[in-house]
């Protein structure tokens, strides 16, 4: 995070101590980010965001997600994630409720879970907005709206397997064309 926290602020033309009264974060917060010294709590995380007008994602880390020790820790609970949306497919709405449930109780926790959690949910109302049209489509043109239907469910459904493999693996959710309702 050192690094982008400082980019990003020397990009808006602050200094440390401008970012500071921008953003409500005390100077020496912003220093001992800034060095390295400690991670950034999500909220504090997304003061600085919000003051530097920039998603949280854009402030964590150079490195990978994946070779943080914070995002290594969260790989216990990551597929969980992706495993309730999976659940969730099968029961309407669940999709989004069982892991918006999750994570909620975890966000606080860790970036991880709060990053990976916003990536499954945002993943999982982008396919039940492009399901419900598809599903009246069906109802007045079957032949339209049933292949539509089916390609949806499968996409949504296979990006959920892919996705529980690939966090089990330690490696970054990747869901595309995805709309970023939680940033």
């Amino acid at each position: 995070m050192n690094s982008k926290l400082a980019d990003y602020r020397r990009k808006k033309g602050l200094s440390q101590q401008q970012l500071a009264d921008v953003s409500g974060v005390s100077i020496r917060t912003i220093q001992r980010i800034e060095s390295g010294k400690v991670e950034a709590h999500p909220s504090t995380l997304k003061m600085l965001a919000d003051a530097l007008e920039v998603g949280t994602e854009k402030l964590t880390i150079n490195k990978p997600l994946s070779e943080s020790p914070e995002i290594k820790n969260g790989d216990k609970i990551k597929p969980g994630f992706h495993m309730l949306a999976l659940i969730g497919l099968f029961f309407p709405v669940f999709n989004i409720i069982l892991p918006g449930l999750l994570w909620f109780f975890k966000k606080d926790e860790s970036q991880a879970y709060d990053l990976e959690g916003k990536s499954v949910i945002n993943f999982q109302i982008t396919m039940s907005l492009l399901f419900i049209p598809a599903v009246l489509l069906m109802i007045f043109v079957f032949y339209v709206g049933f292949p539509l239907v089916l390609i949806i469910y499968l996409y949504t459904f296979i990006m959920c397997i892919i996705n529980i493999f690939r966090s089990i693996n330690k490696k970054d959710s990747f869901y595309p064309l995805t709309y970023l309702f939680l940033k």
